[in-house]
């Protein structure tokens, strides 16, 4: 502000002023008094126009702020999943890989079938494997002989969490399929020194009735051991041929594991396999074969027992029973034309018989 208006602003409250100079001085003034009003209203803060959420609508929000940050979770959760997963399994393949775990996991399957089911077989092309993560699954398809004639008798799936078996889901098409683990009262096979817990006293009427043209199986117990040279003499005179041995393990005639619970026959094919994958191949006798079946077995006992119709194998026991006395049969299982099977009803050796499968003529 100058001096010149400074003055002229004291003269105007002093009265000095002519009216004229008076008036200049008050229309100065209403001007600044509109200058001051632009002023004011250009420098006042603004209002706050911050409204009060309503409490529906800030529940909305909550919701939807939390539905946000869960899917974001879940998202970032599969995305490590996702990146974890195939390393994962490359690590479960190294695993079952490192040192052939995988072959011996299937050998061991194969191997408790061979030994601890009478009559059963397996074919190389019918066996599937499949790998998890850290879990490992084989499919077997099963057969038995009867007659000339391998038949189906279902199939096992056999689970490893690791190498640690689990019972095995058994699918049977068979009319009298097993029991998953039999009792004494459904025994078919008995030691000559065994307690007879499961007679079929009408067996041989049973056999004799059946039409000619059929073949049958045959669960055989003998009323004595013998090598396996021995029986084949037993059939000597029938038509008919052993498909696998039941061997004296040293505990078939109490016929109870070493901690007192009932055990199953142990045994092998009477005959070589001509599939060379076989545990039974021709390359080798199959007394020999058995032994190194057991042997490799034990190493993986548990795996064994929940494989076979069993709660125990004991086989550590039975292998040095066998390495001392040598192999022995007690019976076995028989196929061969049904009217030639009745030739045994009278024979010295034969202490009682369980009738099998029955089919039509494939002799």
């Amino acid at each position: 502000m100058s001096e010149e208006w400074k003055q002229r602003l004291k003269d105007y409250y002093e009265g000095n002023l002519s009216d004229k100079e008076a008036a200049e001085v008050e229309k100065e003034l209403e001007k600044l008094d509109t200058y001051q009003e632009v002023i004011a209203d250009e420098l006042k803060p603004p209002e706050d126009t911050t409204d009060e959420l309503e409490p529906d609508k800030a529940g909305k929000i909550i919701k939807n702020s939390i539905r946000n940050a869960r899917f974001s979770l879940a998202a970032y959760v599969t995305m490590i999943i996702l990146l974890i997963l195939p390393v994962m399994m490359m690590v479960s393949y190294l695993y079952y890989g490192w040192g052939q775990k995988a072959e011996d996991l299937i050998q061991v399957a194969i191997q408790t079938v061979y030994v601890t089911e009478p009559n059963v077989s397996l074919e190389e092309m019918e066996i599937e494997r499949t790998f998890g993560l850290f879990t490992f699954d084989v499919h077997m398809d099963l057969y038995k002989r009867v007659g000339k004639s391998d038949i189906s008798l279902g199939d096992w799936d056999v689970s490893y969490n690791f190498d640690q078996a689990e019972f095995p889901n058994r699918h049977y098409i068979i009319e009298n399929p097993p029991q998953d683990i039999p009792l004494p009262d459904q025994k078919k096979l008995f030691h000559p020194e065994a307690e007879v817990t499961n007679r079929d006293l009408n067996a041989w009427d049973k056999l004799e009735k059946l039409p000619e043209g059929t073949v049958s199986e045959l669960y055989v117990s003998l009323e004595g051991t013998y090598s396996p040279t021995e029986m084949r003499g037993v059939l000597e005179d029938v038509s008919a041929e052993w498909i696998w041995y039941a061997i004296d393990t040293g505990l078939e005639a109490e016929g109870k594991s070493s901690e007192g619970g009932f055990l199953p026959p142990i045994g092998y094919p009477a005959k070589p396999d001509p599939d060379g994958w076989s545990p039974y191949h021709s390359r080798e006798m199959n007394e020999e074969q058995f032994m190194d079946s057991l042997r490799f077995l034990s190493k993986y006992e548990n795996q064994a027992t929940n494989i076979a119709h069993a709660k125990w194998l004991d086989l550590e026991e039975r292998i040095n029973h066998l390495e001392t006395n040598g192999l022995k049969a007690y019976g076995g299982v028989v196929t061969g034309p049904t009217k030639e099977l009745l030739k045994l009803e009278n024979h010295e050796a034969v202490r009682l018989i369980h009738i099998g499968e029955v089919r039509l003529w494939n002799w």
